[in-house]
């Protein structure tokens, strides 16, 4: 859980200046889950618009082995909110609890990383 942790943490650090090269992306990320995130931030960037805040995260462990963990976790991304070039908020994002599942896997040099990522649509978490 701590790569997992670390990966959003690393997110909202890129997601400041909306750059999908930033060197701490793939430090917690590798794969599908990388992609993903850079995906966000090139989206951030073609519209113009940087993030402020962080997401809150707080998994659970669906399944665990040696080498790979399944975590599934109710994203809260109210606190983590798109803004203008001026810093002003913009209204575009919805941010709010979104429904997500990971797999973090142990590299082939001992260092866990989240490999797999999927969230789903604001509003999807129950209960």
């Amino acid at each position: 859980m701590v790569a997992y942790l670390a990966m959003w943490q690393d997110a909202a650090t890129a997601s400041r200046t909306a750059d999908p090269k930033h060197p701490r992306l793939d430090d917690h990320a590798q794969r599908g889950a990388l992609q993903l995130l850079q995906h966000v931030m090139r989206q951030a960037r073609k519209a113009g618009v940087t993030m402020q805040g962080a997401a809150v995260a707080a998994p659970s462990v669906v399944k665990s082995g040696s080498d790979k963990v399944v975590l599934k976790d109710c994203v809260d991304g109210s606190k983590w909110v798109q803004v203008k070039p001026d810093e002003s908020p913009d209204g575009s994002l919805s941010g709010g609890r979104r429904h997500t599942e990971a797999t973090v896997v142990r590299t082939d040099g001992g260092k866990w990383k989240v490999s797999d990522l999927y969230w789903e649509d604001v509003g999807t978490c129950v209960s």
